[in-house]
């Protein structure tokens, strides 16, 4: 498995580009994986993945798993559902099959999904009311 381990960013490009944690190619995972930091995946992955932050699945990433996720952006593919996401975004190329619970949902031209989405009314940053 190749694992890269980064620290600091060097800035410029996009913020999804620098990631702490990298799971290569080459990498297959079968489990429950837990992130902290910036993630971004490029094998397969089998299980369950949560991110406290940013996941990117990589343009050669296959995900068959459960997701949960600060912010996710989609370059690969998901087989999954996703869950409890501020914000997911599906980039060309990218696919998600499976359901999506978020509060955005952004696919583009050429991005794929084929399962059903529940939206919350809240805006980013706003919590429910508690009564």
């Amino acid at each position: 498995m190749n694992v890269l381990l980064r620290t600091g960013g060097t800035g410029g490009g996009d913020a999804w580009r620098q990631v702490s944690v990298s799971l290569g190619s080459d990498a297959e995972v079968s489990g429950r994986l837990s992130f902290s930091t910036p993630t971004r995946i490029e094998g397969r992955l089998r299980g369950e993945v949560r991110s406290a932050d940013l996941l990117v699945v990589g343009p050669q990433a296959v995900v068959h798993a459960t997701v949960r996720a600060g912010v996710l952006i989609v370059l690969g593919e998901i087989h999954g559902n996703v869950a409890q996401a501020e914000r997911v975004e599906i980039r060309p190329g990218g696919r998600i099959l499976g359901d999506i619970t978020t509060r955005a949902l952004v696919v583009a031209e050429g991005g794929t999904f084929e399962g059903n989405c529940r939206m919350s009314g809240l805006a980013p940053g706003e919590r429910p009311d508690p009564s």
